[in-house]
């Protein structure tokens, strides 16, 4: 069951749980577009606002609402990312009530929450893209599998590692992650391509910041790829919001009189590591950049990298069920509020055999981490 109630002047999600009784929890999400969640009884409540904690007049609101709730959780839940302000929150508030500290990784949270507002358990296959998450190797995610439930999830595939030069610069500057990813396939002879987006960029600085791995954490990030296939194409150099990049790319599609065909579509390879799918992204950006280079329409690319993606989480999903007999797939993440990636992919694998589910009350974004922490934090 789930309806909006009005607690200390606030309105919530009410998300009814499977359980009896159990312990208050207390979740505090990730860093922006936060909700908080707390669960009492047999419901959760989850915040309706969703605040940017970079912003102290946000951060000073997140807190007063906590303080209104009036409750002693028995258990806090956070992110992993240890310099999130929320992360820091959950210490100070574990502290002062001694409750219980639990840290969820950002990802597994997502596919929770997607569990938790469909009102399963598991097991599934769980996809969650995004931009930024920290995993517990120390990397950042943002595109994963896992396998699981609420009890606990197994990352079983990711995109292939890649450099992000300059660390938060190379998300406000998508074509540093543009170059980075060419960098990766073509070595110091990508300026051979005369790619105009390079034109007047210090490329000979930023591969040596990658060559030498200064302050260019790896990362497996869905919303990165997006990034750089805007660059490469020339729509979008430096974002002035999160997700610019990725927007703009989506609506290069509407150009397109084919949109719906599915075999316009670039091709992603996969290697098996130690039974975990690496899913490279090379051959895909390779194209990308011919294509362009080649003055191909950027339309058409948009297309057939969005049709990439539907394949690649259908190759993938493929292979997960065969070894892991699993047919539920749970979408989650802010990759998914692209319209025509969340409007496809659904049906592609409905027709494959696969039970598809998406959120239903909640936003795909980082406004249902704390539902999927507090559910968590229950096991």
């Amino acid at each position: 069951m789930r309806k909006s109630v009005e607690l200390s002047r606030m309105v919530y999600s009410k998300i009814g749980l499977i359980r009896g009784k159990g312990p208050v929890i207390l979740a505090l999400g990730a860093q922006s577009k936060v909700s908080f969640c707390f669960i009492k009884g047999p419901d959760a409540y989850l915040a309706r606002p969703e605040w940017d904690l970079d912003n102290p007049e946000d951060l000073k609101k997140f807190r007063k609402e906590i303080n209104r709730l009036k409750i002693r959780p028995d258990i806090v839940a956070c992110d992993l990312h240890p310099d999130y302000t929320t992360t820091k929150l959950s210490y100070e508030i574990a502290g002062y009530f001694g409750s219980d500290l639990k840290k969820i990784q950002h990802h597994k949270a997502h596919i929770a929450s997607c569990l938790a507002d469909n009102a399963i358990k598991g097991p599934v296959i769980g996809i969650a893209f995004d931009g930024t998450g920290f995993g517990t190797d120390g990397n950042v995610w943002g595109g994963d599998f896992f396998i699981g439930g609420l009890k606990g999830f197994k990352r079983i595939a990711h995109l292939k590692y890649i450099a992000m030069p300059g660390g938060e610069a190379a998300i406000k500057e998508p074509w540093r992650m543009a170059f980075s990813y060419l960098y990766g396939i073509f070595g110091e002879k990508v300026n051979s391509l005369k790619l105009e987006f390079l034109r007047d960029k210090d490329t000979g600085l930023l591969s040596q910041i990658i060559r030498k791995k200064i302050n260019s954490p790896l990362a497996s990030s869905m919303g990165r790829l997006f990034d750089s296939v805007a660059a490469i194409i020339g729509i979008c150099d430096t974002a002035e919001h999160e997700g610019q990049a990725a927007i703009m790319l989506e609506r290069e599609i509407r150009e397109c009189t084919n949109a719906r065909f599915y075999k316009n579509k670039y091709d992603f390879s996969y290697k098996d590591k130690n039974g975990i799918i690496e899913i490279d992204w090379a051959p895909v950006i390779e194209r990308v950049a011919l294509d362009v280079r080649d003055k191909k329409n950027k339309s058409e690319i948009s297309l057939k990298f969005h049709n990439a993606l539907i394949y690649m989480i259908g190759e993938v999903c493929g292979s997960v069920r065969k070894k892991y007999k699993i047919k539920k797939v749970c979408v989650s993440g802010g990759v998914f509020q692209n319209k025509y990636l969340s409007g496809n992919i659904k049906p592609f694998l409905l027709e494959r055999g696969f039970e598809v589910y998406t959120h239903k009350m909640l936003p795909a974004h980082d406004g249902n981490i704390a539902l999927g922490q507090a559910v968590m934090a229950m096991r």
